[in-house]
């Protein structure tokens, strides 16, 4: 693979005959992806977990992939770039916010750092405090880094994700950045709601029979007319594959009783001229059989879909719904000696199902970690929980099979593998480290833990970020028709409303009750 800088006007990036091949499984990811990026161009990226996304994103800001193959070339006219990356990178974890924007940054336009921190309402007193980036929430450390990288000189954006974290009115700012700035942005997204309002250009990327075959496509469209015409597409190439088949069908039913009828008469016949009449007959029907055969793989071919993901909780004991499980009576909420929110209020019962709704930073996962220890507490409870930092829980060098077996028997092992099978896992991927996988793949595995362990009330940090439009639904699904109790924390709005029977926001002074109807 070829990837050179070079000149050439408006043309930000061109891609000629692109193929990503992962080495441990030679699966190609992307498949003779040609293509022009112009500049000013908004390029989402999309399709299902493990797909790689990621990849064609890296590979694309020109990194060194080691574990995948490459062919084909990526001339690029890219002098500098701005990145923002799925997961806050190690190096920045134990970096002071002083560190991060005045000791290496002196290409950074600090006008434009003090205007995005105000657009952001972020306390531009805290840049230059000794706090680790790694203690910040999710959601503030992604703030942190759109604008230290925004406000830096840049003539493309790549982001990974970038509303995964973010509160609602974060972005709703970040939709309105990207259709603002000049700049090419290329990004990743799950969120179909950011894809509407940003794209111009789709890149999808998808897997096929199995996960076995890529298959990449490029529209210059937006994301809803993308998927309009996808929607139309595949019903028009159904209904012509369904038409072509029953002519097919019809015409071999004839045909075969053509053939038949020749069959019968020559093993009846004892006359040799009308055997031979008879012999000829079945030359000419076997060759239009031949022919009719040949005609069949060029009719039109039922579409190929990916497959969706297939999860759902059983023998689940709920607790009765009117236990108290937690009762909160004008508690604080804090960090070491700093008070995030105070007078706080809230009753947890054995199967209500309550979102927590508020901006970056004002201890939501906080509060979540205070019930978790609450609960955990109380014998009757069987707790399951999914952080937002998949590391927390996943075992990174295990395999999906090794990290799910508590027995390591053969008949767990292949319940196992046929779980993973219904996740969209191909079986090499059953079997590669848990940190090889895609951060919808491992999202998958924490789910798939959950329904096996069986609990009867569940903890949920972010619960959809990482997954794909595909997979959503169903995991909507998974917990809305879970029996137990559960507290999400979620700026997802309709994960929140298929799931929540309450929903509170919380702020600096407790929880507050929100209206479902005004949310």
């Amino acid at each position: 693979m070829h990837y050179r800088h070079s000149r050439k006007g408006n043309n930000m990036i061109k891609i000629n005959h692109l193929t990503i091949t992962q080495n441990k499984d030679l699966r190609d990811l992307v498949s003779d992806l040609t293509m022009t990026i112009q500049d000013g161009e908004k390029v989402a990226i999309i399709g299902e977990e493990g797909n790689g996304k990621s990849t064609l994103l890296r590979a694309l800001m020109g990194e060194a992939l080691p574990d995948f193959t490459i062919k084909g070339d990526i001339h690029s006219d890219l002098q500098s770039l701005a990145y923002i990356p799925q997961k806050l990178p190690e190096i920045l974890k134990k970096r002071s916010l002083h560190d991060y924007f005045f000791l290496d940054s002196a290409d950074l336009d600090y006008s434009i750092l003090y205007r995005l921190a105000e657009e952001l309402h972020f306390d531009s007193n805290r840049f230059a405090s000794d706090q680790e980036i790694g203690s910040l929430s999710g959601g503030e450390a992604l703030k942190i880094q759109l604008i230290h990288e925004l406000a830096k000189p840049f003539e493309i954006l790549f982001l990974d994700e970038p509303s995964n974290d973010l509160d609602l009115e974060t972005v709703d700012w970040l939709k309105r950045q990207i259709r603002k700035i000049r700049q090419t942005v290329i990004f990743i997204s799950h969120d179909e709601d950011f894809l509407s309002h940003t794209a111009d250009t789709i890149v999808h990327l998808r897997l096929v029979k199995h996960r076995k075959e890529a298959e990449t496509l490029v529209e210059h469209l937006d994301y809803d007319r993308y998927s309009e015409q996808r929607k139309a597409n595949f019903a028009r190439q159904s209904q012509q594959a369904a038409n072509d088949q029953r002519a097919y069908d019809k015409t071999m039913e004839k045909h075969r009783r053509v053939k038949q009828n020749v069959e019968t008469a020559l093993r009846a016949t004892k006359d040799s001229t009308a055997g031979r009449l008879l012999a000829k007959k079945m030359k000419t029907v076997l060759s239009q059989e031949k022919r009719y055969e040949k005609a069949a793989q060029s009719m039109t071919q039922k579409p190929l879909e990916e497959e969706q993901i297939q999860l759902f909780f059983s023998d689940i004991q709920p607790l009765p719904a009117s236990k108290v499980l937690v009762q909160l009576e004008k508690e604080n909420l804090s960090i070491g000696q700093r008070i995030l929110a105070q007078e706080l209020r809230l009753t947890v019962r054995g199967q209500d199902k309550i979102g927590i709704i508020g901006p970056n930073g004002v201890g939501k996962s906080t509060l979540l970690d205070k019930l978790q220890q609450l609960l955990s507490d109380k014998r009757e409870i069987s707790l399951g929980f999914m952080p937002q930092d998949y590391q927390e829980t996943l075992q990174l060098d295990l395999s999906p099979v090794e990290f799910l077996s508590q027995t390591g028997h053969k008949e767990e092992l292949q319940k196992i593998q046929s779980h993973l099978a219904s996740l969209n896992f191909s079986y090499p991927e059953m079997h590669h480290q848990i940190r090889s996988l895609s951060g919808g793949q491992q999202g998958k595995l924490l789910l798939l833990d959950l329904v096996l362990r069986k609990p009867n009330f569940l903890l949920l940090d972010e619960p959809t970020r990482n997954f794909s439009p595909t997979s959503q639904p169903e995991i909507r699904k998974l917990f809305a028709s879970y029996p137990g109790g559960l507290i999400t924390v979620s700026h997802d709005r309709r994960f929140l409303e298929e799931v929540c029977t309450s929903i509170y926001r919380l702020t600096e002074n407790g929880l507050e009750v929100v209206d479902l109807q005004d949310f």
